[in-house]
């Protein structure tokens, strides 16, 4: 399945061994995320390192590990697709987002109750992700 991913399911993955990072690894899963992800990562790198249980190298390789699964798309690539993806919900912050799930032809994995005021681009909570992949 091709989904584009937040960056709050990033963090999710980052800070905490469980559900969240087993299907980020999936095999069954493409991920796709615009650089700007990257962005959001940078902007709260420091609160993440706070709540990361281990070590700066431990955090750094597993930031590593998780960021090479996703294909980034870069943010100049996605303009075509903004004004689409503008009109389908009000956050810009994830403009970005659905601009990738347009271009890539994806599903959107979030947590972001925002992205549910549309009906374009099927969404899924971690919770729906894990139902459709059968492992609750």
């Amino acid at each position: 399945m091709r989904v584009t991913v937040d960056a709050n399911i990033l963090f999710a993955a980052l800070l905490k061994s469980g559900t969240t990072r087993e299907l980020w690894f999936g095999p069954e899963i493409e991920l796709y995320a615009p650089h700007f992800l990257l962005k959001e990562f940078k902007k709260y790198a420091n609160y993440l390192k706070g709540k990361f249980v281990g070590s700066e190298e431990e955090f750094q390789t597993l930031y590593n590990k998780i960021t090479a699964q996703v294909f980034l798309i870069e943010d100049s690539e996605l303009k075509p697709f903004l004004p689409a993806a503008a009109s389908l919900i009000k956050d810009p912050d994830d403009w970005l987002y659905l601009a990738c799930a347009l271009k890539e032809d994806t599903i959107v994995w979030s947590e972001d109750k925002g992205f549910k005021t549309q009906n374009r681009i099927k969404t899924l909570t971690t919770k729906e992700m894990i139902k459709e992949f059968g492992r609750l």
